[in-house]
């Protein structure tokens, strides 16, 4: 900038500030205590600015920026834990807000911009989301060491005509009830559980506890107890779906680096 129209500005600046920014004479110029201040004070924002600016570049490649992702308490024993180390090691400048929640309570932060992201089991076919199962789980029944079953390696449904059942709460994830349900009723048994919870780690202590016994995923096994045993279920249908879950109308590069991940992964 030319001398005149920089002078200008100064001048300008010092009188909308109502304050001498230099000191001048013949000879020199420098600045005054304000003027060092304002200096200080403007190198601050020349950083903050410069830093923003990355900050919404990283965010369009998806190189940075925070992904908000909601997942079922059954997926926080393997599949979580392989899919942020795998997110974290490629997208290291990716900050991540964690969320437990059921597949139900999932539908209604996507749709409310609460999470950006879901991993859930059962929220079947909706046509405001983007959906793609990546992984398939085995069922398991859960039992107390003092059991019959806990001698076996596989059962049936049927066998469990009768048993007392811990689930998980039909009031947070009454999809889910509704799939179990349906499983079992194409085996002519009730899906009725006497005990209900909202996480998995109470469920097991409750069949440890001898109170009865719970259908988990595979995954679920991950988290090991020696006054747990578990049964695979051999029917052909007691296998459930891992699912990830956006709103169709998502454009955030990070959510699609998620779903670009898990297809890699499982």
């Amino acid at each position: 900038m030319a001398q005149p129209p920089l002078s200008h500005q100064i001048r300008l600046l010092e009188s909308e500030l109502d304050v001498a920014l230099f000191d001048r004479t013949t000879r020199r110029v420098s600045l005054t205590p304000a003027g060092r201040l304002l200096q200080d004070e403007a190198r601050r924002l020349l950083v903050a600015a410069d830093s923003v600016e990355r900050a919404m570049a990283e965010h369009r490649s998806g190189a940075g920026g925070v992904l908000r992702l909601g997942f079922v308490d059954s997926s926080a024993y393997e599949v979580m834990p392989s899919f942020l180390r795998a997110y974290r090691r490629r997208w290291p400048g990716v900050d991540h807000q964690l969320h437990s929640m059921s597949s139900d309570e999932q539908y209604e932060a996507l749709l409310g911009g609460d999470i950006d992201v879901g991993i859930n089991r059962a929220l079947g076919d909706r046509p405001d989301l983007r959906s793609v199962p990546f992984l398939r789980e085995r069922l398991h029944v859960a039992v107390e060491p003092g059991h019959p079953l806990a001698g076996h390696k596989t059962t049936s449904i049927a066998r469990l005509a009768g048993e007392p059942l811990i689930g998980f709460d039909r009031r947070v994830s009454p999809t889910l009830h509704a799939e179990l349900a349906a499983l079992f009723a194409g085996e002519g048994v009730a899906y009725d559980p006497i005990i209900e919870a909202t996480e998995y780690t109470t469920i097991l202590g409750l069949v440890a506890a001898g109170q009865g016994l719970a259908v988990v995923p595979s995954a679920v096994r991950t988290f090991a107890r020696p006054d747990v045993h578990y049964a695979e279920l051999r029917d052909r249908a007691a296998v459930v779906s891992l699912v990830m879950s956006a709103r169709l109308d998502e454009r955030l590069r990070l959510v699609d680096h998620a779903f670009e991940l898990v297809a890699e992964l499982f």
